[in-house]
C-alpha cells in the first residue's frame, strides 16, 4: 500500500478497496444489533429499571445513525473539496457508525438524547480524521476502523 514492489516508498498510498461493501453492512449492523445486548443489557434487569434500559436503547440507536452520518458526510466534503469531486463511500460511513457505538458506550445511560446525538457526530469526524492521518503516516490498518 505505501512501498512498490522494490520497497520504494510510493508518494500518494495505494487504496485498498473494500472487497465485499455488501458484507461489511451485514457486518456493521450485526454489531450494532449486538450494541444492544451490551449497552441496554448492561442494566442487567427489566423491572424497575426500564426507563434506564429506554435510555440506554436510544442514545445507543442516535449516537451510530449520527456517526455514520457525519463521517459520510466530512468525507465527501473532504473529498470534493481536494478532488472537486463528490463521492459517497459507504465504508466511511459504516465505520462511523461503529465509531459513534464506541463513543456512547461509556455514557449511555447517564447522557440526554440531544447529547448522543452531538456524541456521535464528533465520534463520525473523529474517525474520519483518524483514518486520514493514519494513511498520512503510512501506518497501515488492515480494516480501517
Amino acid at each position: 500500500r505505501f512501498y512498490d514492489e522494490d520497497g520504494n516508498t510510493i508518494e500518494n498510498p495505494q487504496s485498498f478497496p473494500a472487497h465485499s461493501v455488501a458484507l461489511q453492512v451485514l457486518g456493521t449492523f450485526i454489531l450494532w444489533f449486538g450494541w444492544y445486548g451490551f449497552n441496554p443489557g448492561s442494566t442487567l434487569a427489566v423491572i424497575g429499571a426500564g426507563s434506564v434500559l429506554s435510555l440506554c436503547a436510544v442514545t445507543t440507536t442516535l449516537a451510530a445513525a449520527a456517526g455514520s452520518v457525519s463521517a459520510l458526510v466530512t468525507d465527501t466534503l473532504l473529498g470534493y473539496l481536494s478532488e472537486g469531486e463528490a463521492e459517497y463511500d459507504l465504508t466511511m460511513a459504516m465505520n462511523g457508525c461503529l465509531g459513534g457505538l464506541v463513543g456512547i458506550t461509556a455514557g449511555c445511560s447517564v447522557v440526554e438524547p440531544w447529547a448522543a446525538l452531538l456524541i456521535g457526530l464528533v465520534a463520525g469526524v473523529v474517525y474520519v480524521f483518524s483514518s486520514k492521518l493514519l494513511v498520512k503516516l503510512k501506518i497501515d490498518d488492515a480494516v480501517d476502523a
